[in-house]
C-alpha cells in the first residue's frame, strides 16, 4: 500500500490520535513532577515584620511552616524589647513554605564594648574610630591647649574613661579636644538628605556640635532624614558650636 493511501485509512488515524493522546498524558505527567519538585503554587509572599514582636512572626512561621532562626540580639535603647530589627528574606518576598527566616531582634540587655583609646586624634579621626566600636559622641569640648582639633581627653559620666573599660553600646562619650592657638571659623558641612548618623557624624567630624533635634514625624531615626539645618551649609562658625536638625520621616518608608 503506497503511503499517501495509508494516510487515509482508519488504522493511520487510530495510530496518530494514541500517539497524541499518549504525548499529551506525558506532558501532564512531566508538569505534575515538576510542580511537586518546584513546588510551583506553594509560594507565599511573606510580610514585614521590621518593628514587630517576633513572637508575632513565629506564630505566622508555625501557620506557614516556616522556621525562625535568630541571628543576632542588639540592645536599643529606644526600642521595645523583642521586636524586630531586620528580616531576611526582606518584607514581600516570594517564599516557599519550609524556609528559614533569619531575624535580628532587640535585646533585653546592652550589649558591652570596649571603650578605644582616642587620645591624640584629630577630632574626624575620633569621631570615626568611636562610631566604629558603637558609641556615640555627646559633645565636643574645646579647652585651651596648642594644638588645634587635638583629642587631649575622652570622657564618659564626668569623668575620665580608660582605653579598653567594657561599657554599654550606644553609650555617649564626651571629646574633649584643643582649640588651638588661632582655631579659626569652621565652614557648616551640608548634611540634608542624610540619615541621624551620617549627619551626627558629619557634625562632630568638623569640631561643631549637634545642637536641637526636632523628628517632625515621630522619633525614628533609622528612617528619618535631615530636611532643615540650622546654621545652614557653607556658613561660617566657631568651634563647638551647635548645629540644629529637623528630620523627616523619608519618603520610601511612608
Amino acid at each position: 500500500m503506497k503511503w499517501r493511501q495509508f494516510v487515509f485509512t482508519q488504522l493511520f488515524w487510530k495510530h496518530l490520535l494514541l500517539a497524541f493522546a499518549v504525548s499529551i498524558l506525558l506532558f501532564w505527567i512531566i508538569i505534575q513532577i515538576l510542580r511537586i519538585y518546584t513546588r510551583q503554587g506553594d509560594n507565599l509572599l511573606l510580610p514585614d515584620f521590621i518593628g514587630k514582636s517576633v513572637t508575632e512572626l513565629v506564630q505566622y512561621a508555625d501557620d506557614n511552616n516556616l522556621e525562625v532562626v535568630i541571628m543576632d540580639s542588639v540592645f536599643e535603647p529606644n526600642k521595645e524589647k523583642g521586636t524586630i530589627l531586620l528580616q531576611d528574606p526582606l518584607a514581600n518576598t516570594n517564599i516557599k513554605h519550609g524556609r528559614k527566616v533569619y531575624v535580628s531582634i532587640v535585646g533585653q540587655t546592652p550589649e558591652k564594648v570596649k571603650m578605644p583609646n582616642l587620645l591624640d586624634l584629630s577630632v574626624r579621626q575620633a569621631v570615626d574610630k568611636l562610631m566604629a566600636a558603637k558609641l556615640q559622641v555627646e559633645k565636643i569640648q574645646l579647652v585651651p591647649g596648642e594644638y588645634t582639633n587635638a583629642v587631649v581627653d575622652q570622657m564618659y559620666k564626668g569623668g575620665h574613661i580608660s582605653t579598653g573599660t567594657l561599657i554599654n553600646r550606644g553609650s555617649k562619650i564626651v571629646l574633649v579636644v584643643e582649640r588651638g592657638t588661632s582655631p579659626g571659623a569652621i565652614r557648616v558641612p551640608d548634611v540634608s538628605g542624610l540619615s541621624a548618623y551620617e549627619a551626627y557624624r558629619a557634625i562632630y567630624s568638623a569640631t561643631l556640635n549637634v545642637g536641637r533635634i526636632k523628628f517632625e514625624d515621630g522619633f525614628d531615626d533609622d528612617h528619618s532624614k535631615v530636611v532643615r539645618q540650622s546654621p545652614q551649609a557653607g556658613e561660617f562658625c566657631s568651634p563647638g558650636d551647635d548645629v540644629d536638625l529637623w528630620f523627616k520621616l523619608d519618603d520610601s518608608q511612608n
